[in-house]
């Protein structure tokens, strides 16, 4: 690994740890603190630990796609790091939809009252869009993988 790319993976978790601190302040970096999303009479608290691994993983993504796609797959390192990266936003979304899933509630039960089987039903809407874009991504993992391959290749032959 050159010196650049480590530049950029620590320019990458200092971006991440700015963002954190403009999001969530300085409780951000308090591995006790939490977050509280208040939905239809319902509270979820989350810790900021996971709401940070989760804004780490995304920004990650982010930053190696653009890079990557720009360079055109030549570099073999921030190809290896959208890899990696793509892989940890799938399990995310993966966990999300998984969430978003059990807390829709049962499916098909229409004695709930109204406003419960509203969010129940955006839940459910939102948990279907994750899912399109999970797929997607793996799609692009297989190709991220596919050129990372045919550049690996290219290189070793010269």
């Amino acid at each position: 690994m050159n010196r650049k790319e480590i530049f950029w993976l620590f320019g990458t978790a200092v971006l991440v740890l700015v963002l954190t601190l403009i999001l969530f302040g300085i409780d951000g970096l308090n591995i006790d603190s939490t977050f509280d999303i208040n939905i239809h009479d319902t509270y979820f608290v989350i810790a900021n630990v996971h709401l940070v691994l989760l804004l780490f993983v995304f920004i990650f993504f982010k930053v190696y796609l653009i890079r990557v796609v720009l360079n055109g797959f030549k570099n073999i390192t921030a190809n290896l790091v959208l890899i990696i990266a793509t892989l940890l936003v799938a399990v995310v979304l993966g966990k999300i939809i998984g969430m978003l899933d059990f807390f829709s509630g049962p499916p098909n039960n229409d004695s709930m009252a109204d406003g419960v089987n509203e969010v129940g039903n955006a839940m459910k809407i939102i948990s279907r869009i994750l899912f399109t874009v999970q797929m997607i991504l793996l799609v692009l993992l297989a190709y991220f993988g596919f050129k990372t391959g045919r550049n690996y290749n290219a290189e070793k032959k010269h």
